[in-house]
């Protein structure tokens, strides 16, 4: 049984009244909320960028070190960086570092241009057999047309034969952000698939599968990002004879690899219990950048992954303290046992982040999560309210709450009811001791 309004009031009323930010936030679109580099490449979830800047806002001040665990794309490290902060980054999705490095790393536009024009005019002049430079990606023919694969070949192996490095780094970020458009993908898809309604552009010829004039323009467009990002850092070595720091450490939120009591600071917008399939996103484009060996073993380590085996969740009995997650999991057994580990094992990831982040932060240190609620299995996950219990089962105080209307974020997940408006919350969670919970 779903819970009854009555019930759902009661399990909040706990939490402090939350503040609406939606009018504020939603003025944001467009280039707004891609300035900079934070355009270079889509990515899943990612929030606008005026979310960070305003928990950075409210919550720091220049020179602060910042945290994000579970960092995606970078936004919260460039808004950082912009906003005059040291922060650092982890993900354990490795095509999510990389755009995060790029995102971040100011490169002389002068330099990048001269690389480019050396680049492309390689590339064109190309008329060898590359097909050594295609890589082994399942189901191959299936995904990509015999000509692509040529061409995409040549563009890589120009772009891998250049001088390792951030020039380097740049091209293969705007290589990988052409991967899927030129593929058979239905390129509105958020997990690569060739749909019908794809088929029939494709024969109406209403798809161009050019792939290098898609190249050139990508660079062409990116290289203005780039321009931008310069500038700014320029500008921020006007302001100051020290440029802030970026840095990308590890890759598991739940074993950070930072000295205790370090951050000022921490900002992320975790994943979504099983709601969004991270790894298979961006799997072409992490064949192609020989990013990816094993993509079972790494949607296996991802916290919020749906994978779970038998001999893990057999033995396993659904016990927790925590009332939200009790009840959710009691429902969820009665529909299938896995897919209650499945749940559990989520919250206890993200209980584990919340004691190492505990650990991390300086006293009175806080925490900014972004969080809203889905679905699985056709039962509501209250994930705010979940998480909220257990920071403060991690030595944290929830002090203040925001909510705010979903801005389309390439993010496509079962929602609760499949309400028209739909919230995410910002859970400001303030370092008041050390972690008194061990288990769920």
């Amino acid at each position: 049984m779903f819970i009854t309004s009555s019930k759902k009031s009661m399990e909040r009323n706990w939490l402090p009244k939350p503040i609406d930010l939606s009018e504020e936030l939603g003025r944001y679109i467009g280039k707004q909320v891609s300035y900079a580099t934070h355009g270079i490449h889509r990515y899943p979830a990612k929030f606008i960028p005026q979310i960070p800047r305003f928990c950075l806002d409210s919550y720091s001040k220049p020179g602060d070190k910042i945290l994000d665990p579970f960092m995606g794309s970078g936004t919260t490290l460039l808004e950082s960086y912009i906003m005059r902060r040291n922060s650092y980054g982890i993900d354990i999705h490795p095509l999510a570092r990389l755009i995060a490095k790029v995102k971040t790393t100011p490169v002389d536009p002068t330099h990048l241009a001269s690389h480019s024009r050396q680049l492309l005019s390689r590339i064109r002049a190309d008329e060898d057999d590359n097909s050594e430079w295609i890589p082994e990606i399942p189901n191959r023919d299936h995904w990509f047309r015999d000509d692509v694969l040529c061409d995409l070949a040549t563009i890589k192996k120009h772009i891998w034969r250049m001088r390792k490095g951030d020039c380097q780094d740049f091209f293969k970020i705007c290589f990988s952000s052409i991967i899927r458009k030129m593929s058979n993908s239905d390129a509105d898809s958020l997990i690569p698939e060739v749909t019908s309604f794809r088929r029939k552009l494709d024969e109406q010829g209403r798809t161009s599968f050019d792939s290098v004039s898609k190249f050139e323009n990508t660079v062409r467009n990116k290289l203005i990002d780039a321009e931008v990002l310069w500038r700014i850092s320029n500008e921020l070595k006007e302001e100051s004879l020290r440029l802030p720091t970026t840095n990308i450490i590890g890759n598991d939120a739940r074993d950070i690899e930072l000295d205790d009591s370090e951050i000022d600071l921490a900002i992320t917008s975790p994943p979504y219990a099983s709601a969004v399939h991270y790894v298979s996103v961006h799997k072409l484009e992490m064949y192609w950048l020989d990013l990816l060996d094993d993509l079972a073993r790494l949607d296996g380590r991802v916290v919020g992954t749906s994978r779970a085996y038998v001999r893990e969740y057999r033995p396993w009995e659904p016990r927790t303290r925590i009332p939200e997650l009790r009840r959710l999991l009691g429902e969820l057994v009665q529909k299938e046992k896995k897919s209650a580990y499945i749940v559990y094992k989520y919250f206890d990831d993200m209980r584990k982040n919340f004691i190492e982040v505990n650990r991390v932060l300086r006293r009175s240190g806080k925490y900014c999560m972004v969080v809203g609620e889905n679905t699985f299995r056709k039962v509501r996950i209250p994930t705010y309210a979940i998480l909220a219990r257990i920071g403060i089962e991690c030595g944290f105080e929830v002090k203040s709450m925001y909510v705010y209307d979903v801005i389309n974020r390439h993010l496509d997940i079962p929602r609760w009811n499949n309400s028209r408006i739909e919230k995410d919350h910002i859970l400001v969670f303030h370092r008041r001791r050390a972690p008194a919970m061990e288990q769920l």
